[in-house]
């Protein structure tokens, strides 16, 4: 019986084509306080002049399967992953509307939950499998909580900083085009910020 999880050997991987693009012209951005980030699009990931800190982006499709995106970001030796609401509570999902800007034309990135854990068909590892009900499935699983409230305010500012200079357009990065995006936290965390209730 045919193992539907072993690579075939005439199986081309989508993501190469990205190796014949020249990135020489994306964008970088450097903060007052020396932080360097820029969009590697190849990868998916913001990356930083601190190569333990970085976002990256994750998402899959399928015939008959909702799909699923999601971020982490990267820093402190872990990670925490973020999302906005769906349209279900459980929907997992971190994808921007392009058409949501703020009057200064600034691309809207929601962030409403982190430190979520997701079980989801394990799509990165086995990226050949076409049916998506014969992925295994994977447990994402980083921090659940902030150590201290220097934590979290670390967290805050990766996530605002990162995100404010990315509109989610790997076509207008690759010529060069500058983005602006505004990170705009849901209600409910802004308060668990406050109280210092995601701090343990």
């Amino acid at each position: 019986m045919k193992d539907p999880l072993k690579c075939p050997d005439d199986w081309i991987d989508p993501r190469d084509r990205w190796k014949n693009y020249d990135d020489s012209k994306v964008p970088r951005y450097i903060e007052p306080n020396g932080l360097e980030h820029w969009w590697d699009v190849k990868a998916n990931v913001i990356r930083t002049n601190d190569e333990n800190t970085y976002l990256s982006f994750h998402s899959y499709y399928a015939r008959e399967y909702e799909g699923h995106s999601y971020a982490k970001l990267h820093f402190d030796g872990d990670f925490v992953t973020i999302t906005k609401d769906g349209k279900d509570p459980d929907d997992v999902v971190f994808s921007p509307n392009f058409r949501e800007k703020t009057e200064a034309g600034e691309q809207i990135w929601h962030v409403d939950h982190i430190f979520r854990d997701f079980v989801l068909p394990d799509n990165e590892r086995y990226p050949w499998v076409f049916h998506w009900g014969q992925l295994p499935k994977k447990t994402i699983r980083g921090l659940d909580h902030f150590k201290d409230r220097a934590q979290q305010d670390r967290f805050i500012y990766l996530v605002t900083t990162l995100l404010s200079r990315h509109k989610g357009v790997a076509g207008k990065a690759l010529i060069g085009e500058e983005a602006k995006g505004k990170v705009v936290f849901g209600d409910k965390l802004l308060n668990a910020f406050e109280t210092g209730e995601l701090i343990r």
